[in-house]
């Protein structure tokens, strides 16, 4: 399961060794001035929508790139059963390839109490 830690004034996204297959990157860092909003989700695997490259058991657990062709490109990494994190980001100011992280995990109500978007 991917882990989250808010530390050097971003975020920084780690993938175990087998989501990295799905997600083509071992972790991903999100600078501080590029969050635009972070949301709690208490059921995110369906909050991933639209075409995807990555790995689907539907319903269960989704790992890869979501919302191919919807304008609105997702990295995820959600599981049934366990709270989301949904931190929607500057995709320019970052210098990143998506517009939100939507990742499961299992303290993602504290870490959206301790996160604060650049234009809050």
């Amino acid at each position: 399961m991917a882990t989250i830690d808010i530390a050097d004034g971003g975020v920084r996204v780690r993938f175990s060794a087998w989501e990295r297959l799905a997600v083509w990157r071992d972790e991903a860092v999100v600078p501080q001035a590029a969050i635009k909003a972070v949301e709690l989700v208490d059921e995110p695997v369906g909050r991933a929508r639209g075409g995807r490259a990555g790995v689907l058991v539907s319903g269960v657990l989704k790992v890869g790139y979501w919302g191919l062709g919807t304008g609105v490109r997702q990295l995820v990494s959600v599981r049934r059963g366990v709270p989301g994190l949904r931190i929607a980001i500057d995709r320019q100011a970052a210098g990143l390839p998506f517009d939100e992280v939507l990742v499961s995990v299992g303290n993602a109500a504290e870490l959206a109490g301790a996160l604060v978007p650049s234009n809050a």
